[in-house]
């Protein structure tokens, strides 16, 4: 695992940025108190990525169009690779955040959308980080509007290992999730099986090896999940995540229940 998360330093030089729209210390992060934890301050007709943090850890929160605090939103945290690891609270937007801000996706899916910035001295997939993670999301579910049971999650790289480490730790709590260029435990997959999974690889990644995602998607399989993977033949590690992202039912399938595109809030 150890030589995995070295190589996935090269994320920092093979990942392109994608079209535009508009450090911690070395101990563990520090876990405390939940009501400890304040929400940020909102903007809440902005149409940018504010500023927010929890338990120290940096991250960036856009906010449904036309919030309305007596609607239901959805949630949904994207979590990116080793090379966007730090405290600037400003690279790891680089990695998938522009795609969440198209004027089409903002309207017809008016969700709450969470970019957070992992010390670089830590992993997603590490306890510390996965206990922040959660603890992040019941802080939003209970300060703003958000439908508990339309809860998503999505990583690129060593993000993807998060992923599937966080949808495991946390059985049936996340709707969907998304997998790009990642891999996980398997042997967990019966734990990971209500969740509604997109799992995307690139055949010449010599970062993650794309046979190792399509265990994991074939391990969801058999648990009974309902899984869609895509194996990309021509793309390496740094660009997968750009064709995943471009894929036409990217989004319907992440905001999604049982297959069904979910009615999006009515604008004001």
């Amino acid at each position: 695992m150890l030589l995995i998360f070295s190589a996935c330093e090269k994320d920092d030089e093979v990942v392109p940025v994608p079209p535009t729209s508009e450090n911690s210390a070395e101990s563990e992060p520090e876990i405390s108190e939940e009501k400890d934890e304040v929400p940020p301050s909102l903007n809440l007709a902005l149409e940018t990525y504010q500023y927010g943090e929890f338990k120290k850890m940096p991250y960036r929160i856009l906010v449904p169009r036309n919030y309305d605090s007596t609607k239901n939103y959805p949630l949904h945290v994207f979590l990116h690779g080793m090379g966007e690891r730090g405290a600037d609270n400003e690279k790891h937007l680089s990695i998938g955040s522009s795609y969440y801000q198209i004027d089409s996706i903002r309207a017809k899916y008016p969700s709450f959308v969470i970019f957070p910035q992992c010390p670089t001295t830590d992993f997603w997939s590490s306890d510390p980080m996965t206990i922040i993670l959660k603890n992040m999301i019941d802080m939003l579910v209970r300060n703003y509007a958000i439908d508990k049971d339309r809860i998503s999650i999505g990583g690129f790289s060593m993000g993807a290992y998060g992923t599937f480490a966080m949808v495991a730790q946390n059985p049936k709590f996340f709707e969907s999730a998304v997998a790009i260029s990642g891999d996980g435990d398997e042997n967990k997959a019966s734990q990971m099986a209500k969740t509604e999974w997109q799992i995307f690889a690139g055949k010449k990644d010599d970062v993650v090896s794309s046979i190792r995602t399509e265990i994991m998607a074939t391990a969801l399989k058999k648990a009974g999940a309902s899984v869609s993977f895509t194996l990309y033949p021509e793309a390496d590690h740094g660009n997968t995540w750009v064709k995943a992202f471009s894929e036409p039912e990217f989004f319907r399938r992440l905001f999604s229940r049982g297959n069904k595109v979910l009615s999006p809030s009515p604008s004001n």
